[in-house]
């Protein structure tokens, strides 16, 4: 990751700066511009260690974008820019088709997989959405392990069209700085029709993409069949808090229970520069770390917001002079314009029989050297319906933009690429719908940027980042009259503690993070105990207006509720979170998470379904631990399959089951789609605090 100077730190060391003309002679001897080895030795430890911490932030992250733009990549038929995210020595399996080693290989298989070209061809459909990351670094600094979630939505118009999904777990190196792709491994779910789902059919392909043509160097390391069949491909990590034990106490294993497991060997803030020019560097590395965590929540509130037309709250994130432009709508500019554009899609307020679920995914962003500016890419997955009326599938690229004004981050530019749209009914493989066109009741103030169609034509939004791998990274350190800043031991020592919370707290965001994500992984394979596990001694569970179960036995208990251990052939329990606003409380002790849920459920043969709800979450540090003390879980719908949105009947969450009672009553009651409920918020709007 760049060390980028911001003018941020530069504001908070003008004042320190001051300090300078009262130094004595001995005091400067350890001001920027002097060798660090004149500093005092436990100060150079302290420093050290908090850039060995940060460090581990960075790389997290950099792997995170560096997945992320794979499936960006791949999703376009980038197969160029897909292969030099690898390392030269790599292997590349996915599904059934075999190992392939060698980046040779591996862009052979990518131009097997694409026909031969590069590029997608004209109807065809590839997006690969890449979610729930669980990052562990190695104790060395230059390895690294990650799962995700893979969704697929695939196919080619008028031919065919198919679900898709399963887990990465995938290996990286770092080289020369530079995180890679070492090892790609992943394992195909399901990849059924779209016509009947996974309750009507067995998996389209059986894992085998091109491996006919294209015999791999080596078997498939783990055979083990097809939808229905199932399977659970291990974890990397062991459970971060431990085991749940019958005894109600979990089996504490803490091997791998962090984000890596000691402090990177490999420290890439440069030692020789003076102790002052290496906290002013770490400065504004920290920075640059929190204004991505801030511009990711940024976003994922404005997708909740939208969800339930909440338009002057979604318009209050944007600047005064701010734009926007949504597929082919042309470009609304400045706030007021922006909000009569969004209250033109409807009634303020969460609304009677109007289903808007805008998922904000797979962000890459980018903060500039100034600190003041940002960009970034998104996903967009969307579920609308009208009910009786209409019901709609929807994707698209964001290339967003942003600026720090008055102390919080703002959006400035949102800029909407439409990529697909299609009638429920119908899917991707019968019908494609046009973008959007002008407003002629509300005109935009421009006309659209870019001259291009939905699917199935072929469109690549324009990417605001280079390839991580073989692009020219910024190199940009703290300009002079910001080192110069540091006067003294003491305005060091300070700085220093800042830091160590500062860095603290990013560290904690990452941990509830991941452990909400591996919370995730264990409900969607039935692994009750080692999802009990993560909970405090003390913890709740309420889902589904079941009532609140107290304490890790009852939470143990609950999920009894949900099926057995394990898994079980033609069973689908496909629960996912993603779109996570977190906030961690000023002792990082507790935090607060609101998160987004979706399930592919139903049994081969059976019924499919899909929920979709809200996480409204609080974590605990326990004996330096990170645990869920309350998960809480409201749900928007549950649709069958074969019905979607459109004609779903209201009907109320599952509620109290006799059987399996809870502690306590529901601490909320909440009404799913069609009627209207606004989950509550843990937080308010993060430019007005409203």
């Amino acid at each position: 990751m760049t060390i980028k100077p911001t003018a941020l730190v530069h504001n908070s060391l003008v004042a320190l700066a001051l300090l300078l003309a009262g130094c004595s002679d001995h005091s400067r001897s350890s001001m920027p511009g002097t060798p660090a080895a004149g500093a005092d030795t436990a100060a150079l430890q302290q420093i050290a260690a908090l850039e060995a911490r940060a460090q581990q932030i960075n790389d997290a992250n950099a792997i995170k974008k560096l997945q992320r733009a794979y499936g960006y990549y791949v999703e376009e038929g980038l197969w160029d820019e897909v292969v030099n995210l690898f390392a030269d020595n790599a292997t590349l399996e996915l599904a059934r088709d075999g190992v392939y080693a060698g980046k040779d290989r591996i862009r052979e298989y990518f131009y097997a997989l694409g026909n031969g070209q590069q590029g997608l061809q004209q109807g065809q459909l590839n997006e690969q959405l890449q979610v729930m990351p669980v990052v562990t670094l190695g104790a060395d600094g230059t390895t690294a392990k990650a799962r995700w979630r893979n969704i697929l939505l695939v196919g080619q118009l008028g031919k065919h069209a198919e679900w898709g999904e399963g887990p990465f777990e995938n290996e990286y190196v770092k080289e020369s700085g530079v995180w890679k792709l070492s090892k790609m491994h992943w394992q195909q779910a399901i990849l059924v029709p779209y016509a009947g789902g996974w309750a009507a059919n067995e998996d389209y392909n059986k894992g085998i993409w091109v491996s006919a043509a294209l015999p791999p160097d080596a078997p498939p390391t783990d055979d083990h069949g097809w939808w229905p069949e199932t399977y659970l491909p291990p974890f990397h990590f062991t459970n971060p808090v431990g085991t749940y034990a019958p005894s109600g106490a979990p089996i504490a294993d803490m091997t791998t229970a962090a984000t890596s497991v000691s402090l990177p060997l490999q420290n890439e803030f440069p030692e020789s520069q003076s102790l002052a020019q290496r906290v002013v560097s770490l400065q504004a590395t920290v920075t640059n770390l929190e204004a991505e965590n801030e511009i990711e929540n940024l976003q994922g509130i404005f997708g909740f917001y939208y969800d339930k037309n909440q338009w002057q709250q979604a318009a209050d994130l944007f600047t005064e002079d701010a734009t926007l432009e949504w597929g082919g709508s042309g470009v609304y500019v400045g706030k007021a314009h922006i909000l009569a554009w969004l209250q033109n899609h409807g009634a303020e307020g969460a609304q009677e029989a109007v289903l808007n679920d805008q998922m904000q995914l797979q962000p890459i962003v980018s903060v500039a050297a100034d600190g003041l500016t940002a960009k970034a890419r998104w996903h967009l997955f969307s579920q609308e319906a009208h009910h009786g009326v209409d019901h709609f599938w929807g994707t698209g690229i964001y290339e967003n933009e942003y600026r720090h004004e008055d102390g919080v981050w703002k959006i400035s530019r949102l800029t909407l690429y439409s990529s697909m749209r299609t009638p429920y009914e119908d899917g991707w493989g019968v019908t494609a719908l046009p973008r959007s066109i002008p407003d002629a009741q509300l005109p935009p103030d421009q006309p659209p940027s870019a001259d291009y169609e939905n699917y199935p034509s072929v469109f690549v939004p324009p990417f605001h980042f280079d390839n991580p791998v073989t692009g020219s990274p910024e190199t940009a350190i703290p300009a002079a009259d910001t080192v110069a800043a540091l006067a003294d031991a003491a305005s060091i020592s300070s700085a220093m503690r800042t830091l160590d919370q500062r860095v603290g707290l990013l560290q904690d965001a990452d941990a509830v993070e991941r452990l909400h994500t591996i919370y995730g992984y264990y409900l969607a394979h039935n692994q009750w105990d080692e999802l009990a596990g993560i909970f405090t001694e003390d913890g709740t569970i309420e889902i589904a207006l079941r009532g609140v179960y107290k304490g890790r036995v009852s939470v143990r208990r609950n999920l009894d509720l949900y099926g057995v251990q394990n898994e079980l052939r033609g069973t689908l329990h496909n629960h996912m979170q993603y779109q996570p606003v977190i906030h961690v409380a000023a002792d990082g002790q507790s935090a607060l998470m609101r998160s987004r849920a979706w399930s592919l459920m139903g049994n081969y043969g059976g019924v499919g379904r899909f929920m979709g709800g809200i996480y409204e979450n609080r974590f605990e540090k326990r004996n330096g631990v990170w645990q869920l003390h309350k998960d809480q879980q409201i749900n928007t719908y549950f649709a069958v399959y074969d019905v979607g949105w459109k004609e779903l009947e209201w009907r109320p969450a599952p509620g109290i089951t006799d059987t399996n009672p809870p502690d306590a009553p529901p601490s909320i009651y909440f009404e799913m789609y069609p009627r209207p409920f606004l989950p509550p918020y843990h937080y308010t709007n993060p430019v007005t605090g409203k």
